[in-house]
């Protein structure tokens, strides 16, 4: 499957899985990302995700899925927020807080120089939607961060 349907694929079973309406993709030069190594960004305002080309290129297709997987879950985010439905609302105020006010990463790649963004209710709960779902749908265990594991791994 070439890396594009794949990213499809994944935003296709995640909107599925969530009950959503499909999330459009698109792609970019990693000029048009705060930082060129970012994979991916979801647009909460337009309700769209940009994928990194360049990074889609060179990452495999495990990589690409739980991308896909993980942004979807942003979009799942929105539309609870957006309908106020599905979560409590304090779950939702803390979302459509964190969506206002994002903390991007570095780009280092770095759980300490990501500690802020890592730690956002947002991140955590779309890391582990993606980790629980790649192990149900793929039997595929995920790496995750030490610093947010126990608070992925409890999130279900």
């Amino acid at each position: 499957m070439n890396k594009k349907n794949v990213i499809l694929h994944g935003v296709t079973i995640a909107s599925k899985i969530l009950n959503i309406p499909l999330l459009e993709v698109f792609y970019a030069s990693p000029s048009n990302f705060p930082n060129p190594e970012i994979s991916s960004i979801y647009r909460y305002k337009d309700n769209e995700v940009i994928f990194n080309e360049d990074w889609v290129n060179r990452s495999n297709e495990l990589e690409i899925m739980i991308t896909a997987l993980h942004e979807t879950r942003h979009a799942y985010q929105k539309y609870c927020i957006d309908t106020r439905s599905r979560e409590d609302i304090k779950t939702l105020e803390a979302w459509e807080k964190e969506f206002n006010q994002y903390n991007q990463p570095s780009g280092k790649n770095t759980p300490i120089d990501d500690s802020s963004y890592l730690k956002q209710a947002i991140e955590i709960d779309a890391i582990a939607f993606a980790y629980h779902q790649m192990r149900e749908l793929f039997d595929v265990e995920v790496k995750i961060p030490d610093l947010i594991r126990d608070s992925v791994i409890s999130n279900r």
